[in-house]
């Protein structure tokens, strides 16, 4: 389980997350829509600590910190136990598919090339990827980049993952097989936080849908009660815009 506190950031005097909670449990799918600029992406990347928050703490199961005196060894904890997919896929471009999944297996889990290499053709093979294994991502569609960063996810184990918009840089054709791919890890009951703005894909994979704006969190319901009977008036504008 992931527990966030009271999460708070400021970028100069604009406070961008105001005293966010949230609490995922293990093998859920959250996934969080509203407009664009109310914080939904930074509330990601202080989970993994690529922005510091200005108060608040997380608990991961065992592991436990709070953002004000976190210690660099707590960051590296955190980032060891969350994996992140980015809009665009932040593969390494002088690294083959597969070495991108190894890579942070050797470096960072300390396994032999081996061990890394069976894993990471697994990986490649659970998304749809294993044909491309000696591919560059200059020669992969955007499609097949982001499969490829899901797999790396996945090969840290960690408690979460943690996907920022990970088809808003795609070509519509190609949205379908990133979604499919994550509908899979869905029904393995990976523990996911999903920012998107796939309204239909949200639906149909989330267990608790999450309505941010303005930096704070409005409405947190289970798919159906959230886009059949919102309890709130800005919900209800706010999904009436997405269905015209």
């Amino acid at each position: 389980m992931i527990e966030i506190k009271n999460l708070t950031k400021k970028f100069d005097q604009q406070e961008v997350l105001k005293d966010i909670d949230l609490k995922i449990e293990k093998g859920k799918v959250f996934v969080i829509i509203g407009p664009s600029g109310t914080g939904k992406s930074t509330l990601l990347r202080c989970i993994n600590m690529l922005e510091k928050p200005d108060k608040g703490s997380i608990r991961l199961e065992d592991f436990e910190a709070d953002f004000t005196n976190i210690t660099k060894k707590q960051i590296q904890t955190l980032r060891s136990r969350t994996s992140m997919v980015f809009q665009n896929s932040n593969l390494y471009r002088n690294k083959t598919a597969l070495e991108n999944i190894t890579t942070p297996l050797i470096l960072v889990k300390k396994m032999n090339r081996t061990e890394a290499e069976k894993i990471g053709m697994e990986l490649l093979n659970r998304v749809g990827m294993l044909e491309k294994k000696d591919s560059y991502p200059e020669t992969l569609s955007g499609g097949e980049r982001q499969r490829v960063g899901i797999a790396r996810a996945m090969g840290m184990e960690p408690d979460i993952i943690l996907f920022d918009e990970p088809t808003s840089a795609l070509d519509p054709e190609l949205v379908g097989e990133v979604l499919e791919v994550i509908k899979n890890l869905a029904a393995q009951h990976t523990t996911m936080l999903i920012v998107t703005h796939e309204m239909k894909f949200a639906r149909n994979v989330a267990d608790q849908i999450v309505f941010m704006e303005k930096g704070h969190i409005v409405e947190m319901a289970p798919p159906e009660e959230f886009f059949e009977h919102p309890k709130q008036e800005r919900t209800r504008q706010f999904i009436n815009r997405q269905v015209q």
